[in-house]
């Protein structure tokens, strides 16, 4: 099915939502992290558009974490936004996992290392 739609931008974000669960109340929060505009104006038929996130810009990037002891999870989406020329929003989401790598554990403790040096 082909959708003619005027497109005036096309929008990134990464979203974080931490959740508590204490007792029968479940408590959600949700932040915007990034947001990033990718195109604006008109695509055309066949384009594709590469994209490349550096996430070290982010410091409160944490890993996701799923339902830790049944009480806290964070989990980490992209959320897509296409706003056409009458200003109606559009959205898609996927939920993506973060996780750290060896190397950015050896880095970390490398900075800690660092830190307790300097005091």
């Amino acid at each position: 099915m082909l959708v003619r739609m005027k497109l005036k931008r096309m929008e990134i974000e990464i979203r974080k939502r931490e959740s508590v669960n204490l007792g029968s109340s479940v408590y959600n929060e949700i932040d915007t992290i990034a947001k990033f505009e990718v195109m604006d104006g008109a695509p055309v038929r066949g384009e594709s558009i590469p994209i490349r996130m550096f996430l070290g810009a982010y410091p409160t990037l944490t890993p996701t974490f799923i339902m830790l002891n049944n009480v806290f999870s964070v989990r980490y989406y992209l959320n897509l936004v296409l706003v056409d020329v009458d200003d109606r929003r559009y959205f898609k989401q996927a939920e993506i996992q973060l996780w750290r790598g060896e190397d950015d554990l050896v880095q970390s403790r490398r900075e800690l290392h660092l830190v307790l040096l300097e005091k």
